[in-house]
């Protein structure tokens, strides 16, 4: 039942798709499929199975005419997990304990409806001491602070900050200056956090004292139009079900570019740090990201740096949330080529100024082949029907990439 193959034909079927999260702890697993937004008809449901507050994976079924579907059979098929394997004896002096505050940090530009709507979700799925960062990083002609109070008002656990240099690097750091947990968290403004993702962010760090960073898996929260099919393909946000932890003195097998195939173990919208060791790192590069020449690769630089400092880092499957995908043809083309000059603004840093540019250097051939060849996993859900015209835009991005880089930098010097 679980397919990577099922879930590769979903995301290349004919819109909209449905996406449900199944409970197979759940009393009653007969669905009723409601509409799509679209008003077209779902032809297949993914579902993401999960027992015990973990996922276990993608099940992708055909939808029929009624729109119901019963997945009782699959109650048998997969028992509840054993707990994972700890990663490290929790100690009282390192690890910080359950009731640890967390800092939520949340960068917008000037969208007040998703801000609100991401904070409406970690007041709803957060347990336990936490406070909630938003940084508005387009201050000047922004709303954000007047929602914020209307939709939450007295709320002590809501804080607003503006940071009008632009970049998400830059408005990172901001909330990460004005933040007061032991952890500090970073997503976006148009993700939405699972319940599960504040118990199992707290027991990742608890149950491994020697880790600096729990990140965990982005699922897309809607697949209703091509666009977002599309998006999925390329972006591949999930990174599997199994916790990992990674260190540079253990590098995996499975990953011969490490660290470097950052996007493997971490993306910018589900990442938590303990606040010792991202200040003890200097936050994040304030030359790359969205909103400056760069276009991204404030996240993978971060996990490149904490990696190579010694640092471990643990992806934590259990720790979900649910990114809204852009929806239109364009966006996703701007995505596209973001993410190719975010990569290669990042790749170009670690060679020009990295202390391990030769490394970098050395394995070049090696990421040329993998970054071109169709069956590896950074290209595996795209399929033949994955339009070369994207393909191209990436790669364009990625030789821009060390340019951007460049750019980024003189800029921050004026």
């Amino acid at each position: 039942m679980l397919d990577p193959q099922g879930l590769a034909l979903s995301l290349a079927a004919e819109p909209p798709v449905a996406i449900q999260p199944i409970d197979l702890d759940s009393r009653d697993l007969r669905l009723r499929i409601a509409p799509s937004s679209t008003g077209l008809p779902y032809r297949r449901l993914l579902a993401l199975l999960r027992r015990g507050g973990r996922p276990l994976g993608w099940v992708s079924l055909p939808v029929p005419a009624n729109n119901q579907i019963d997945l009782t059979s699959l109650r048998d098929a997969f028992p509840s997990p054993s707990s994972p394997p700890s990663e490290g004896a929790a100690s009282e002096t390192s690890a910080p304990p359950s009731d640890a505050l967390i800092s939520v940090v949340i960068a917008t530009c000037a969208n007040p409806q998703m801000a609100v709507g991401c904070v409406e979700s970690i007041l709803a799925a957060v347990d336990g001491r936490f406070e909630v960062v938003v940084v508005e990083n387009r201050p000047d002609r922004s709303t954000v602070a007047d929602a914020l109070a209307a939709a939450f008002p007295g709320d002590a656990r809501i804080r607003y900050v503006e940071e009008h240099r632009p970049g998400l690097a830059w408005a990172r750091n901001a909330g990460l200056e004005a933040a007061r947990g032991e952890l500090i968290a970073f997503t976006d403004d148009d993700v939405q956090i699972d319940r599960g993702w504040a118990p199992a962010v707290r027991a990742a760090f608890a149950s491994a004292p020697e880790v600096d960073c729990v990140t965990g898996l982005i699922l897309p929260r809607e697949l209703e139009t091509a666009a977002q099919l599309l998006d999925e393909r390329f972006a591949s946000f999930g990174k599997g079900f199994e916790r990992r932890t990674y260190s540079i003195d253990e590098p995996p097998s499975d990953q011969p570019l490490f660290p470097y195939t950052a996007g493997y173990f971490g993306s910018g919208a589900n990442m938590t740090f303990r606040s010792s060791a991202i200040r003890a790192l200097g936050g994040f590069d304030r030359a790359l990201g969205t909103g400056t020449p760069a276009r991204g690769g404030e996240d993978l630089d971060i996990c490149v740096r904490l990696l190579h400092s010694g640092r471990r880092l643990t992806y934590e499957p259990a720790a979900m949330v649910w990114h809204r995908h852009p929806d239109t043809y364009a966006a996703v083309r701007r995505q596209v080529f973001g993410y190719g000059v975010g990569l290669g603004a990042m790749l170009g840093k670690h060679v020009a100024c990295g202390p391990n540019r030769w490394d970098v250097v050395s394995r070049s051939i090696q990421g040329i082949r993998y970054y071109m060849d169709p069956a590896s996993r950074k290209n595996a859900l795209r399929g033949p029907s994955f339009p070369r015209s994207l393909v191209l835009l990436e790669r364009i991005g990625l030789v821009l990439g060390p340019l951007a880089y460049c750019a980024s930098r003189i800029r921050q010097r004026i």
